[in-house]
């Protein structure tokens, strides 16, 4: 707990700090500044929010962040899987997988809404689509970057090729998996909330849109500390399964770093 802290403690001085300074901002007699809420008066409306925001808001978003990060998860592991056993589909697929984010999802949330329909469906497609791309390729370059020496160990041995895979490439790439699983795991909020904008009944998306209508600038912010907030539970959860899934991964040599520390003399 203390080694958290000390970890910790950078991060939440530098947010402390910067609360503070945007406090002072939003409170100098400025035009370019005026319309800007400061954090007191985010954390009121959020305060004054938090029976809606805990009971539907914030459920509905975490539900399809969730599930739409776990259908990213399963679909995206098997694409990677079947382009690491198929060289040639790789190569004709993978531009293809490139040149699909270039399409801006926010443009399409309607019509996927329109096709999946206005439930949570829908939600979960868009979440889906944001943390698929992250996943499949870094699972794809973790496969890709096995080891060669332990591939020929294995088939020296008398290995067969689906017992290499999964003996040897799948754990090299585990590390690979979850580095793109906490890249996903910012997306997912972020994903979700595009959603709601776009129509629903409940989630911070909708909460948002609806802060907006009302020139409620304090709830709209509120709307994204929380998404931030989220996302940074999200992600806190992905490395926590990670280190408890790799613990041989996590040694004191890797975690230590490049720099190595000189000794006194």
């Amino acid at each position: 707990m203390l080694s958290l802290l000390r970890r910790s403690a950078p991060s939440l001085l530098l947010l402390g700090g910067s609360f503070i300074a945007w406090e002072a901002l939003a409170s100098a007699d400025s035009a370019a500044v005026r319309l800007i809420p400061p954090p007191s008066a985010v954390f009121t409306a959020m305060a004054n929010s938090a029976d809606r925001l805990l009971r539907f808001h914030i459920p509905t978003t975490l539900y399809e962040a969730l599930i739409g990060m776990l259908v990213a998860l399963v679909v995206g592991v098997c694409t990677a899987a079947v382009l690491d056993f198929l060289p040639l589909l790789r190569r004709a697929v993978y531009p293809l997988l490139v040149i699909s984010q270039t399409i801006p999802l926010v443009a399409i949330a309607p019509l996927l809404i329109l096709i999946f329909g206005f439930g949570v469906e829908s939600k979960i497609v868009i979440v889906a689509l944001f943390a698929f791309f992250p996943i499949a390729v870094a699972t794809l370059d973790g496969l890709i970057g096995t080891d060669t020496e332990l591939v020929a160990l294995l088939r020296a041995m008398g290995a067969t090729r689906m017992q290499i895979w999964r003996k040897v490439r799948l754990p090299s790439a585990m590390p690979s998996l979850f580095s793109g699983l906490r890249i996903a795991a910012t997306y997912a909020i972020g994903g979700a909330m595009i959603g709601e904008f776009v129509t629903a009944q409940y989630g911070l998306g909708q909460y948002l849109r609806q802060a907006f209508n009302q020139s409620r600038l304090d709830q709209g912010f509120a709307a994204v500390v929380i998404a931030s907030a989220l996302s940074v539970m999200l992600v806190a959860c992905v490395g926590l399964v990670e280190r408890l899934l790799l613990g041989w991964y996590f040694t004191p040599d890797r975690e230590s770093g490049w720099q190595v520390k000189r000794s006194n003399r």
